[in-house]
This record gives structure tokens, C-alpha cells and sequence, in this order.
């Protein structure tokens, strides 16, 4: 029988090569996918100044990468947990927003939509773009 020091030493390269992200976290599991975790943290750095990145846009990017980067389907879930843990292992937080970022008035919106309902009756779909969320959608 193996004693653990034996069984430590024995695994040492394999120990070494994971990366250790999270130092607090009693196990240490290797993330399954780097190329999208990478791509993914890259696409949140690069929008996280420009607009509000909601959860489930996060998702949706994760999904369209995981697509673009031929993960095969059904190896990766994108649940809530799965975020979370995305979240964690990347430093990444939700802050609330207060001053102007949180000054809409929400009656000025939903009296406003008729109005936008019908400028955009008057465009095909392929011809109305979201900008707020640039390229997040866009196929």
C-alpha cells in the first residue's frame, strides 16, 4: 500500500500543471474548456466599462463561444452554478448601480415603447440593430 507522501510525489506533474486560481478553495479543479473561459473573460473585459453585462448575457456570449470554439454540446451546461463558479474563479462581481445609471424613469419608458413599436414597424428585422449590446447578438 501506497502511503500519501508516495502518491503526492507520484502525481506531482499533474498537481503542478493545473492552475490554481482560487487559493481558498479546498479542492482545485482544472477548468474543463481554458480556450472559453479565456475568451469569455476577454469579451467581459472588453464590455464590462462600455454597458451593463446582465448574467444572462454573459450566458448567451458563453454559449456563442462555446459554439465558435466547437465545444462539443452536452459537455458543458451553462447553469447557474456554472456561473457562479465562473464568477469565482475569475474575480468577476455584480455592483449596483446608483447616480445616473440608475435614474431611468421606468413610467417615461413604458409610455415610450408604443411610440418606438411603431418606428421600428417600419424596418425589417434584419435592419434594426441593438446598440447597447454591440456585436453580442449580431449574426
Amino acid at each position: 500500500m501506497l502511503s500519501t507522501i508516495t502518491r503526492i510525489l507520484q502525481s506531482k506533474d499533474q498537481r503542478f500543471s493545473n492552475e490554481i486560481v482560487n487559493p481558498e478553495a479546498k479542492r482545485h479543479k482544472s477548468v474543463t474548456f481554458l480556450e472559453l473561459e479565456l475568451a469569455l473573460k476577454e469579451f467581459i473585459l472588453i464590455y464590462q466599462n462600455r454597458t451593463i453585462l446582465s448574467d444572462a448575457m454573459i450566458v448567451e456570449k458563453a454559449k456563442l463561444l462555446a459554439n465558435e470554439l466547437s465545444v462539443p454540446e452536452g459537455k458543458l451546461h451553462f447553469s447557474a452554478r456554472w456561473l457562479q463558479k465562473f464568477k469565482e474563479r475569475n474575480g468577476i462581481r455584480q455592483i449596483k448601480l446608483y447616480g445616473e445609471a440608475s435614474s431611468v424613469n421606468e413610467n417615461i419608458v413604458i409610455e415610450s415603447l408604443p411610440l418606438l413599436q411603431t418606428k421600428c414597424a417600419e424596418y425589417p428585422f434584419d435592419r434594426i440593430y441593438n446598440i447597447d449590446e454591440p456585436g453580442l447578438f449580431y449574426q
